[in-house]
């Protein structure tokens, strides 16, 4: 049972030792020896202008992610108009055949039949 004059079950922030405070000031760890103040123990809220301060950070990371993502999106279009160009310019190089198909009438092929003669 919990006498109150034990104090408050404390936890040492130095070795993590549960103790009670014995309600002195400075409250002292009997495990490690450090002594605490009794703010040391106080949580931290936060307040309305830190959850403001947040809100803010987190809308310029996603304005800075967003410049991010339309500074990919444009070097990417640029590499895809660049691999345009290399391809018209192959087409065009694919394009220029019609001095081919004047050599091609004049090729003659010999077609053996199956007694191994040749057509002539």
């Amino acid at each position: 049972m919990v006498k109150p004059s034990w104090g408050i079950k404390r936890t040492c922030q130095n070795c993590a030792a549960r103790f009670y405070d014995l309600n002195k000031s400075p409250i002292k760890c009997p495990k490690c020896g450090r002594e605490h103040d009794r703010e040391d123990f106080v949580k931290v809220r936060r307040g309305r202008a830190a959850a403001a301060t947040t809100a803010a950070a987190a809308a310029a990371a996603a304005a800075a992610a967003a410049k991010a993502a339309a500074a990919k999106n444009k070097k990417l279009e640029e590499a895809a108009i660049d691999d345009d160009a290399a391809l018209d310019a192959d087409d065009e190089a694919l394009e220029d055949t019609d001095d081919l198909a004047d050599e091609a009438e004049d090729i003659e092929v010999e077609v053996e039949d199956d007694k191994g003669e040749g057509d002539r």
